[in-house]
Parts: C-alpha cells; sequence; structure tokens
C-alpha cells in the first residue's frame, strides 16, 4: 500500500504537467496526449494502490481531469483519450481504467510509427517539402524517408511567435536533412522560389466536416498550395478528430498570451495572439492517418471505426464529464 506521501506526489506530478503543456514546454498534440494521459494513469495507479473505490474518489479524478483536458482547447487527442479512461474506471474500476491508459499510449505511438511509414512512401527523390511549425508526426515521416536514402530537402517557417519552426530546422538539420527558413510571410515566395513540391503539416485537432486545426499560418499556406497547385497533406493521428464538432460545437481556438508577440508594446496598442486557425478541407488533398491515406471526407467514419468504444459518447452525454 503506498503512503499519502505517494498519492500526494503524483498529484504534484499531474499538476506540473498541466503547467507544463498551458506553458508549451510539452509541444505538439500528440506529445501532448502522451505526456498528459502518462501523469493521469500514475495519479490513477497512485490512488488504487489505496484499495479503495473510485466512487470515493471520484470527484477529484473527474476535476484534475477536467483540468487536464481543457489546459489546451484546442488539441482533443487528449480528451479523447481522458474520456475512454473515465469511461472505463466509472464502468469497470482501477485496473481496467489503468490498462486502458496503456493502451491508448501504446496506440498512439503506434500510430506516429505506422504514419511515418505510409507518409514517407510519399517523399519522393529531388523533391522539395515544405511544412509549418513543429509536428513530432511530419519530423518522424522526413526523418524515415531521410533513412530511407532518398534525396529531398525541406523548406520551413520560423513560426511565430514562439518560432517552434527553428526546433523543427534544428532537429531536421541534425538528420543531415538540407533545409532551409523563411519567415512566416514568405510562404506564398518560397514555394516559388524553390518550387515545392510536397506540403507536410500536422494537425492539433480534425473537425467533422474533414478540415484540420492548425498553428497560425496553416489556412494562408493552404490557400497558397491551392493557388500555386501544390498538394498539402495533413499527417496526423484519427485520435485528433473532435467528435464534439458532431453536435455542432466549434471547435475553440487557444488565445494566447500578447506578451509573446510584444513583451513591452506601446501604451493603449491591443494585440491579439491567435495560436491556431483551421485548414479548409478543400485545401487538403488528403490525410496521412494510422488507417493510411483517406480524404477528408471519410477522417469522421474512420474516427468511428478506430476507436469503437467511443460509441458510446452520443450526442447526450459526449460532455459528461465536463470537456
Amino acid at each position: 500500500m503506498k503512503s499519502k506521501n505517494e498519492i500526494e506526489r503524483a498529484r504534484c506530478s499531474l499538476t506540473k504537467i498541466i503547467e507544463d503543456i498551458r506553458a508549451i514546454k510539452i509541444q505538439g498534440a500528440t506529445n501532448v496526449a502522451i505526456e498528459g494521459v502518462s501523469a493521469f494513469q500514475n495519479y490513477l495507479m497512485a490512488l488504487a494502490s489505496e484499495d479503495v473505490s473510485p466512487s470515493n474518489t471520484w470527484n477529484e479524478i473527474v476535476s484534475l481531469a477536467r483540468k487536464l483536458a481543457t489546459i489546451r482547447v484546442t488539441e482533443p487527442a487528449l480528451r479523447n483519450c481522458l474520456r475512454l479512461i473515465l469511461s472505463t474506471l466509472e464502468k469497470k474500476g482501477f485496473e481496467d481504467a489503468i490498462n486502458t491508459s496503456r493502451s491508448v499510449i501504446n496506440r498512439l505511438l503506434r500510430a506516429k510509427e505506422v504514419i511515418a511509414r505510409i507518409g514517407a512512401e510519399r517523399i519522393e527523390d529531388d523533391s522539395v517539402v515544405m511544412t509549418h511549425c513543429r509536428s513530432s508526426v511530419v519530423e518522424s515521416i522526413l526523418s524515415r524517408a531521410w533513412k530511407q536514402n532518398k534525396t529531398f530537402s525541406v523548406i520551413c517557417t520560423e513560426t511565430r511567435p514562439r518560432y517552434q519552426g527553428r526546433k523543427t530546422a534544428e532537429n531536421l538539420t541534425q538528420h543531415g536533412i538540407p533545409v532551409t527558413m523563411v519567415v512566416d510571410s514568405a510562404m506564398r515566395w518560397a514555394m516559388r522560389r524553390f518550387d515545392v513540391d510536397l506540403i507536410l503539416i500536422g494537425a492539433d485537432s480534425i473537425t467533422v466536416e474533414g478540415s484540420a486545426i492548425n498553428k497560425i499560418g496553416s489556412r494562408l499556406l493552404g490557400l497558397s498550395a491551392a493557388d500555386e497547385y501544390v498538394p498539402l497533406y495533413v499527417a496526423s493521428s484519427l485520435f485528433k478528430y473532435d467528435p464534439t464538432t458532431t453536435i455542432g460545437k466549434l471547435t475553440a481556438i487557444e488565445m494566447r498570451n500578447p506578451e509573446e508577440v510584444w513583451g513591452s508594446p506601446p501604451k493603449g496598442l491591443k494585440i491579439e495572439n491567435p495560436a491556431f486557425e483551421p485548414v479548409d478541407r478543400r485545401h487538403i488533398s488528403a490525410y496521412i492517418t494510422e488507417k493510411g491515406i483517406i480524404p477528408p471526407s471519410l477522417v469522421a467514419p474512420s474516427f468511428r471505426e478506430l476507436l469503437p468504444e467511443m460509441e458510446s459518447f452520443d450526442a447526450e452525454n459526449l460532455q459528461r464529464y465536463g470537456f
């Protein structure tokens, strides 16, 4: 039996993960989901060691799950995982809920491997690939293609105001991949200047219409791709599908701290700092997912095939845990 101190340590570790996600110390929707579920699993394991019924700690469990699920409003992957875990806990108890936690982590990791394998097939020799922001899934695709001895180069954006594109550039150059960086506003110029063959981006959320919610600037990239007839692929696990969009909810767009844009602005200046925006399904050639390459129109049914357990979350109880 664990001591109360160990329970508290697990609770504090979960709280730290929540704060790290808030501060974007953990980047990428897949990584956020994996880290969040892992911390929540450890918390459940600590509680289970007390040999008590989940009903005795239910309110606190749901409260912490809600804080974790809503810390980044534009990332449904973590919310989908937490819904499955809480549903299992409610119906079957700690042991099954902990096993569900392990299962979803393994499925997220496996999804990244499968998507990397499928996506690498789309990278051709002597091609130019463009990307925006940082996606661990996109990086996996590109690094896998490079290990297959394919020759290509990458154009990436700075991705202001937090410059996540610099991390993308750093990671890719460590593999030896030739990378050129441009400022965000040079997207279309770069597309023409370097004769881009393919655009690869990730997604933080996918709607029922098949649109992708990704880092601000992604919609401009999609519009430029359409104008220049460059195919744009979204590499994403289907875990990022937002089922609440089926009941009429619009995916929330996270607004970040204005100080990220300008730390000491002139007095009276108003700054808006949206973190994400939608890429219209019309500008998406296809999604590269763990179930293969699929058109935007098939995202919703593919999600239901991948996670039939989510069928129990119908319109009436989809947000029963408060998220």
